[in-house]
């Protein structure tokens, strides 16, 4: 496990006065521990094998705290429901290719379009703070059905 999303998570509930809870790190140490992206039901299926006496709400509570103290990252890719993934300080931007068919998320990387924004940035005097690439289309899969 990544031992500065541990701290991270300790000392958020810690200045927020919240109780430790097993559940809470049942739910903490199964995120960190996914990989690509995921939404609160598929971890509440998932921890259900874990503990059969979890509640839904008690998912989400958890991983709206963990979005909260940045932990996990939202994005909701033109849905309603929201997809999480962990924020890895350690890893590189990435964007995103969704099949509008199938719902499947391919993460990409491309220096060229990370050199492109910066460059187009600097061309209209703006200062990126943030920026999300999402790119909608058929994955391969689903082409060939």
């Amino acid at each position: 496990m990544r031992s500065y999303l541990k701290l991270r998570y300790q000392q958020f509930i810690k200045k927020n006065n919240l109780k430790s809870s097993k559940r809470r790190d049942l739910i903490f140490d199964f995120v960190t521990r996914t990989k690509g992206h995921f939404t609160a039901d598929e971890i509440y299926q998932e921890t259900l094998k874990i503990d059969p006496g979890i509640g839904i709400a008690t998912v989400y509570r958890t991983i709206r705290l963990l979005v909260n103290c940045g932990i996990l990252l939202e994005q909701t890719f033109g849905e309603k429901k929201g997809y999480f993934e962990v924020n890895d300080i350690n890893s590189k931007h990435h964007d995103h290719l969704i099949c509008t068919a199938c719902g499947k998320i391919i993460e990409f990387r491309c220096d060229i379009i990370e050199d492109d924004k910066q460059r187009i940035a600097e061309l209209h005097q703006f200062k990126i703070n943030s920026h999300k690439l999402e790119i909608y289309g058929i994955c391969s899969e689903c082409q060939l059905k």
